[in-house]
């Protein structure tokens, strides 16, 4: 692997088609679809939760999984779990340990993910991410006058995949997710209602991954949120040889953030910026701006990358109080779509299979103020303009 510098080298010029991109053409087939929604597990035979009221967090322990030495990836079955109580959830962290509760290598996780099947999320008609993590993700918490409203009985659809690239086997696996909340009695003042969002290249529904080919390779979505708000968090996830990242409002021809990808010496990708954005107001979006998520990749390679490209953005939003999200519609053939994309696999809903969906509530946004790489960016990046790339993409390697 190279270093960006080297790979910024390499880049070339793009040419984008204007006909409808993938993504778009995905949406608008599912939605002639006579698609039925499938049912949820009941349960989760791999699944514990263990909530210890005391220090206010709840752990959602999934394994034991058995992790071979240079395996595959693996995806376990759907698990679904509750949330234990009411209140606000404020932040989380995963870890990977052995059975004697020991830490394991983070890069035996790929990602998992949290998902409310009972809530729709802000920019597509699908259920709610809540919580994304993966290898690359590090404590993440709300600062405390923010938090996401919570209550016992909630559902969460907890879908994972792991690896094993460490070289020993691994008999005895598992993943702790600790969730930190708050509840009503904890202050004087109450934490405002934030809300997780989450903007994929690949668009709502099908497979997130996509191949990187020798050269540049470039993907985009467009769509526009269902309620008005400001995003107060933001960061994202990516893939090695990733080079942008990054949020605009087409409507007004800006962009609005950018992450930074971070890179080892050995040029393995390490994380992705994030910005806190509470002292600037955050960042306006309006149902009636197009917003795109915009990524790029950089392969110096003679041969795709292994492990693909993913481009996500992720992070939350307040909304005020007046503001009323539109109702859930369990038969939108694009929730039903990627509700079969979730529980059974990426193909059945006009995917192409892969590492499934890493979206979600990047919380990964709001570690306390501090971003995971430099300083805070204010959010107002509007001398910057928009690309005009449309939604599209260039070596899609398909």
């Amino acid at each position: 692997m190279i270093r960006r510098s080297i790979l910024a080298l390499l880049s070339a010029a793009i040419v984008l088609p204007s006909a409808l991109s993938a993504q778009q053409m995905t949406v608008a087939m599912v939605e002639d679809m006579d698609l039925a929604a499938p049912e949820l597990p009941a349960g989760g035979d791999i699944v514990r939760v263990e909530n210890r009221s005391d220090e206010r967090f709840v752990d959602f322990v999934i394994g034991p999984l058995d992790l071979p030495a240079d395996m595959g990836h693996l995806r376990p079955p759907i698990q679904v779990a509750e949330i234990p109580v009411d209140g606000w959830l404020q932040g989380f962290e995963v870890t990977m340990e052995d059975g004697a509760g020991s830490a394991l290598p983070m890069d035996l996780l790929h990602h998992v993910n949290f998902i409310d099947p009972d809530k729709r999320d802000l920019f597509a008609p699908i259920a709610r991410r809540v919580i994304a993590a993966g290898r690359e993700t590090r404590e993440k918490k709300l600062p405390s006058l923010l938090g996401y409203p919570i209550e016992a009985g909630d559902r969460m659809i907890i879908s994972s995949m792991f690896a094993n690239p460490i070289g020993t086997d691994v008999p005895e696996a598992y993943l702790r997710v600790r969730i930190f909340y708050s509840l009503e009695e904890d202050g004087f003042m109450q934490p405002r209602d934030v809300y997780p969002f989450y903007l994929d290249v690949m668009g709502p529904v099908g497979a997130k991954d996509f191949a990187v080919p020798p050269g540049k390779t470039v993907h985009a979505y467009e769509a526009s949120p269902v309620i008005e708000g400001r995003i107060l968090g933001i960061g994202g996830h990516l893939h090695d040889y990733a080079t942008v990242l990054r949020l605009e409002d087409v409507t007004e021809g800006k962009v609005l953030w950018e992450a930074e990808p971070e890179y080892d010496s050995e040029g393995r990708l390490t994380g992705v910026s994030e910005s806190i954005l509470l002292m600037s107001g955050g960042i306006k979006v309006t149902p009636d701006h197009t917003y795109r998520i915009y990524v790029e990749y950089e392969n110096p390679m003679a041969h795709p990358t292994p492990d693909g490209g993913m481009g996500e953005i992720g992070g939350v939003i307040w909304a005020s109080k007046d503001v009323v999200w539109p109702e859930l519609r369990r038969d939108d053939p694009i929730y039903v779509a990627d509700l079969i994309n979730t529980l059974e696999a990426p193909e059945k809903a006009g995917g192409h299979g892969g590492h499934g969906d890493h979206g979600g509530m990047e919380m990964d946004a709001m570690d306390h103020g501090q971003m995971d790489h430099g300083t805070m960016s204010s959010g107002d990046q509007a001398s910057e303009p928009a690309h005009e790339h449309g939604a599209a993409e260039e070596h899609d390697g398909r």
